[in-house]
């Protein structure tokens, strides 16, 4: 009886030291948040991605009169790139594979070829082109938590901060940056991000810039159009 007890009792601590383990882990991976780190390691992984793919929007707010000004979706994989959508009500394709470029014309519908164009070094379609470059900060203040929510049914930590981006076409164009955040609460994965901004030509005018990924480091074969 008294070898049953033992080993009833041992049975029972192990149970708890593991359902204290767990509780540990949980806490630590779905309920506590340091804003900080927990943004540089999301941004890394992102920034560090092989392929993904994304959906942007970019409102402007001119007097409170609000006009859409780039309406894209696209994928990157590697050295390619490739987005379909409008820009200020035009439609708009572009494939960016190597060192080659494929535009299509909205009228025609024909696509032209460029040899030795990087779309990606131009400042014309880098947003689009290259969403993450939007999120690529030189200087920002302590990121903070400022709520959750989900997106697309999978639950989000919203963290905020104030920064400076590196991007010198939205330098030039833009100031006051506030960015937030969407990412798992599991996987530590960047869904959705936001950028607002004030113009620095037009005092009434503000930009609201969100990317939705998705597909980090998935499969994408990026295949010329012609």
């Amino acid at each position: 009886m008294e070898r049953k007890a033992v080993i009833r009792w041992a049975g029972l601590f192990i149970f708890i030291v593991l359902l204290a383990a767990g509780a540990v882990f949980y806490y630590i991976r779905f309920l506590k948040v340091e804003p900080g780190p927990l943004l540089e390691e999301v941004m890394k992984k992102a920034y560090q991605a092989e392929s993904y793919r994304y959906k942007l929007k970019a409102d402007l707010d001119i007097g409170g009169k609000k006009k859409t000004w780039i309406k894209v979706q696209g994928e990157c994989a590697s050295d390619s790139y490739h987005f379909k959508g409008e820009t200020l009500g035009t439609p708009v394709e572009i494939y960016q594979i190597g060192l080659k470029s494929y535009t299509k014309d909205p009228v025609s519908g024909k696509w032209t070829v460029l040899e030795g164009v990087d779309l990606t070094q131009q400042q014309l379609f880098m947003a689009e082109i290259d969403p993450l470059s939007n999120f690529r900060f030189k200087t920002m203040e302590e990121p903070r938590l400022v709520g959750k929510e989900k997106v697309e049914g999978r639950k989000c930590w919203v963290l905020e901060v104030k920064a400076d981006v590196e991007s010198k076409y939205m330098q030039t164009w833009w100031r006051d940056f506030t960015y937030r955040f969407w990412i798992d609460r599991g996987k530590h994965v960047l869904l959705k991000a936001q950028a607002t901004a004030k113009s620095k030509n037009s005092s009434d005018t503000t930009l609201t810039m969100t990317v939705y990924f998705s597909d980090f480091n998935k499969k994408i074969k990026i295949s010329p159009p012609i």
